[in-house]
């Protein structure tokens, strides 16, 4: 175990003999820290806040602190980080109000100046670009991809494999599988690329996409949409994810952006 001699460890806190500690670092007593994680200088962390093996943890970054929510009554919540996550400067990371924690998934890139408010959980692979803000109980489905300064209201959810772009805003849910703008937030496309990234397969990119073009470019409401894309697309686990999805959502799904809309228009299978 490396603890630099300005580091302020609790003893009660459980620190893995590989780990390393840097300086004028603070960890709290209910604090767990895995193998071969590194925690940068001027890191304070503190709740019931455990961290995986092999995690990043650069300068300034704050984590497990009272939530910015005035219903929060001092519980013993905590957050929990997964394996290799990468948490770069001055990121916030705040434990979970109620009950509960605020949880990153592994293999997660959390770049400078972002906030994740409390009861917030992100997926695998997640990565967000600088100064991004996630307000309380928001869910980052696995391997999105945030550009910088976006920001989401309370409760929002975001589908697996989205890509958005910079500055955009929410209120409304933000589907899987699809590339999104704006403020307000409004469905641009199929994210092709990164379907294409993480495996799926052409027959699957192909289905995912006339599954938005039934949603969004048919006529028909979303009700009538899913019922056409349940009985006409091959089912699909991914298919019936964005089924489940829609019929889910409490806030409502983010719309079309309406000026190109016709990007959803029929393309070359090899450019899907």
């Amino acid at each position: 175990m490396t603890i630099h001699k300005t580091a302020v460890c609790d003893p009660q806190a459980q620190i893995h003999d590989q780990a390393e500690i840097g300086p004028y670092a603070v960890i709290g007593p209910n604090v767990k820290i895995g193998r071969g994680t590194t925690i940068g200088a001027h890191v304070v962390i503190d709740g019931h806040t455990t961290i995986g093996e092999d995690c990043r943890i650069f300068a300034g970054a704050i984590i497990g602190l009272e939530p910015q929510d005035l219903h929060y009554k001092n519980e013993p919540t905590g957050v929990v980080i997964g394996n290799r996550v990468t948490i770069r400067e001055c990121v916030t990371i705040h434990r979970a109000t109620g009950e509960g924690f605020t949880e990153i998934g592994d293999d997660c890139f959390l770049m400078a100046y972002n906030h994740i408010a409390h009861n917030c959980k992100l997926g695998k692979g997640v990565i967000m670009a600088n100064s991004n803000g996630l307000a309380g109980h928001v869910t980052i489905g696995d391997y999105t991809v945030m550009s910088g300064m976006c920001v989401f209201h309370q409760h929002v959810r975001v589908g697996r494999m989205a890509m958005l772009s910079a500055m955009t805003g929410t209120r409304s849910d933000l589907p899987p599988f699809a590339t999104i703008d704006g403020r307000p937030a409004a469905v641009r496309g199929v994210n092709s690329i990164g379907l294409k990234r993480n495996g799926v397969s052409l027959a699957v990119r192909s289905c995912v996409k006339e599954a938005y073009r039934l949603l969004y470019r048919s006529g028909l409401n979303t009700s009538q949409a899913l019922t056409r894309i349940e009985e006409e697309i091959e089912q699909y686990p991914e298919i019936k994810e964005i089924v489940e999805f829609y019929r889910t959502s409490k806030r409502g799904v983010a719309g079309l952006c309406k000026p190109d809309a016709e990007i959803l228009e029929e393309v070359p299978a090899d450019a899907i």
